[in-house]
């Protein structure tokens, strides 16, 4: 059975294979720094011109969503990214259990 050469010399990438590529992420983060930018700048729209008179308080929540949800959603890919074992065969000793003797078990048919 053949394998494709990257698999061969272990090169293989995951995130290669899954498609996601750095251009992708860079429009990730492109688009989420517009929208990040976007909140921003309703919060400081709404501070100059609004803030004195307490008039359009809907524009400072939808405001702080539009700024600080991109922040938190990055956050939580690059933790989630740490988190993922980069090497396949420790990630199957991770989840295998630990097969222990039937002699120190309660079900030992000799006990």
């Amino acid at each position: 059975m053949e394998t494709p050469n990257g698999v061969q010399s272990g090169d293989c990438d995951y995130k290669e294979n899954q498609g996601i590529t750095k251009c992708y992420y860079l429009m990730i983060f492109m688009s989420s720094l517009l929208i990040s930018t976007v909140g921003g700048s309703l919060l400081g729209w709404w501070l100059l011109k609004y803030h004195p008179t307490n008039r359009q308080l809907w524009m400072v929540p939808f405001g702080l969503i539009l700024f600080l949800t991109p922040v938190i959603v990055w956050f939580s890919f690059i933790m989630s990214d740490l988190c993922i074992c980069k090497n396949r065969e420790d990630d199957v000793f991770m989840t295998n259990q630990r097969i222990h003797p039937l002699s120190d078990s309660l079900s030992d048919p000799k006990k």
